[in-house]
């Protein structure tokens, strides 16, 4: 696990997602956008089955990881909301630290895409909320 997440250091990225140890898709923003960004440029299909290094994996992140069925997820920061979204669709993961709940910023609220989704237990209806309000908002 150590050597998925040393790899976003070295390479500066928030986000890594491999297929048969190949990167398929790669990304130094974080929030959201650079999941539904992956999603919409590769497809579901050429999502399937991959390793996903993400910096935080929140319930927001964790709907869309399920929406396109990673095969497993390594994360420094991990929330218990999230490890009920991946176990319940099957996705291996492991983390760094589990959190109660990811935070925002400037850690005085919850993280705004959490509670995005708070009452979203279905992937696709997440992917669907998230997109919504993020390109929505851009």
């Amino acid at each position: 696990m150590e050597s998925f997440i040393s790899i976003l250091d070295e390479r500066g990225l928030n986000l890594l997602i491999l297929k048969g140890g190949e990167t398929v898709y790669s990304s130094s923003e974080g929030g959201m956008l650079p999941l539904l960004e992956a999603i919409d440029q590769l497809g579901l299909r050429a999502l399937t089955d991959s390793t996903v290094v993400d910096r935080i994996v929140g319930r927001a992140a964790a709907l869309l990881i399920s929406y396109f069925k990673a095969k497993e997820v390594y994360t420094r920061l991990l929330s218990l909301k999230a490890i009920e979204i991946l176990e319940k669709n099957g996705i291996a993961y492991a983390a760094e630290r589990v959190v109660n709940t990811i935070r925002n910023k400037d850690d005085t609220d919850t993280c705004p895409f959490e509670k995005m989704v708070l009452m979203i237990d279905n992937p696709k209806e997440g992917y669907r909320k998230l997109k919504n309000e993020l390109i929505g908002h851009s």
